[in-house]
């Protein structure tokens, strides 16, 4: 009898904080604070807050730019992002302006996601060092101040647990039901499709364990789900004929999805590119690899750690939910992102700061200067490694947008001002930076046929764009104008018929 007392709480966690403790911060607290702040800052040192938006970034940020013609709206997107950056991209169109707002977000959403941690570990230390893992990440940072869904998404499944916990052991905190509700309607609202994969692991989590059964906690993980997508199932109605049709289109627009073992393109991706699609040329360095071994060996110590000290479901929920996040990436589609498994780095951060934490307090303390030697190397070294990384994809991505920003003034000097409109390669990002709308009659980005796009054409000044590569046969006959550099002048050429107002405007 008394070890299923004292084996109790690893289940329903019925203890309770000493009445008068509510009212102080929860220890690690400054130090998950100090931790997001510095996210924050060395997030938008590190990648320069002029960088130009990225071609996903101006799909988002576009649709409420008064300034500029929203880009098109693939049938896998949500509107989370938009509506985050709503309150500056309607007032300016600053980038720099926006991405201290999202720097900014981004570090609020760290601190909300790990405060509930703060309460479940004994350990004040733990939720602080997930947080600082999770920080650490090139790829955590590159996005830190990017407007992109994967940051909040993450957040939002860390959250997401820690509020479950929290709820199923104070049955009598209203707050961490409404905080679970509001964590997986952000989810939703930032991306269906992890939501879901989020979402269905801790309601099954919920009817599996009997002291967790409760109507509440049900009712919030159920109404937060649905709260998150349901402007996307809206939407779905509204513009697609139905959600299975959207999501017929969706899987069209990513390749389809069916069983594929893609592993081996998230490994591939672990130090970029941003998109691997297709997989099949750039390979992993090994260094690359050292981070997600080293995560993988203190999450399983992290597990083994909750066992230890009683609470089983603090090891072995995020490590559930985590490897749910990451079916989608890893076996149903055929090309990976390094962001795509954030959620998942984010939430084997947890079991994996514990087992550090409760593996440094167990070692000798004649010992520890050794040990402490050791880890100091090691985490000089991932870091290293993880500044190489960040700041190479940075200067890539700074010289493109720069590209982007030259393009855009030859696109005006030829004829190309707004109002105008642009199809072709990249017509999305270089016709927001031209101030044109942008529209496809074919692939992933349909907006019109063929004979709707040449109509609208006739009405504003109107340009194909090809990168190394000739028109399609429509346009054979129309004017080349070379964009490239001059070390490469055809590397772009702006094609425009004869009839267009830009072609009479030279």
């Amino acid at each position: 009898m008394s070890s299923v007392l004292r084996t109790s709480p690893t289940t329903a966690e019925p203890d309770r904080a000493p009445r008068g403790r509510g009212r102080r911060l929860p220890e690690g607290a400054w130090a998950l604070g100090a931790v997001c702040a510095g996210f924050a800052a060395v997030g938008l040192t590190l990648v320069p807050p002029w960088l130009g938006l990225g071609w996903d970034e101006i799909v988002y940020a576009s649709q409420y730019d008064p300034r500029n013609p929203a880009a098109f709206f693939s049938a896998p997107r949500s509107r989370g992002v938009s509506l985050l950056t709503a309150p500056v991209v309607l007032v300016t169109d600053s980038v720099v302006a926006l991405r201290l707002w999202l720097a900014v977000a981004a570090a609020a959403a760290m601190f909300a996601a790990f405060w509930p941690w703060l309460r479940l570990w004994p350990r004040g230390s733990v939720a602080p060092l997930a947080a600082l893992g999770y920080a650490s990440l090139w790829v955590s940072l590159f996005y830190a101040a990017a407007a992109m869904p994967n940051h909040y998404t993450a957040m939002a499944a860390v959250g997401a647990v820690g509020w479950l916990l929290v709820a199923v052991r104070e049955p009598g905190s209203r707050s961490a039901l409404v905080a679970l509700a509001a964590m997986l309607a952000v989810a939703g609202l930032m991306r269906p499709s992890d939501a879901f994969w989020l979402t269905a692991p801790l309601g099954l989590a919920v009817l599996a364990v009997p002291a967790w059964r409760r109507p509440a906690v049900v009712a919030a993980v159920v109404l937060g789900a649905l709260a998150g997508v349901g402007p996307w199932l809206a939407e779905a109605e509204l513009a697609y004929g139905g959600v299975w049709e959207r999501l017929d289109r969706a899987s069209e627009i990513q390749g389809g999805t069916g069983w594929t073992f893609s592993l081996g393109y998230a490994l591939n991706t672990l130090d970029g590119p941003l998109l691997c699609r297709p997989c099949d040329e750039d390979l992993v360095r090994w260094p690359a690899l050292l981070w997600p071994i080293a995560l993988s060996a203190l999450a399983v110590f992290g597990v083994a750690t909750a066992h230890r000290v009683g609470r089983p479901a603090l090891g072995w929920l995020p490590v559930v939910v985590a490897a749910s996040m990451s079916f989608t990436y890893l076996f149903l589609i055929s090309y990976s992102a390094p962001r795509f498994l954030q959620p998942t780095y984010a939430l084997l951060m947890l079991p994996a700061a514990a087992g550090l934490a409760y593996s440094w307090a167990s070692v000798r303390p004649r010992l520890r200067p050794v040990l402490g030697a050791g880890l100091a190397v090691a985490v000089v070294g991932h870091l290293l490694i993880q500044g190489v990384i960040l700041t190479h994809w940075v200067n890539t991505h700074v010289v493109a947008r720069e590209d982007y920003e030259r393009l855009a003034g030859e696109l005006h000097a030829a004829g190309l001002r707004p109002p105008c409109l642009l199809t072709g390669d990249e017509a999305i990002p270089v016709a927001y930076y031209t101030g044109c709308a942008s529209a496809a009659p074919s692939g992933n980005n349909t907006t019109h046929t063929l004979d709707e796009l040449l109509a609208l054409g006739r009405t504003v000044p109107f340009g194909l764009l090809a990168k190394d590569g000739d028109p399609p046969d429509w346009a054979a006959d129309w004017r080349a104008l070379p964009l490239g550099p001059d070390d490469d002048p055809r590397a772009w050429v702006l094609y425009v018929p004869e009839w267009s107002p830009a072609a009479a405007s030279e």
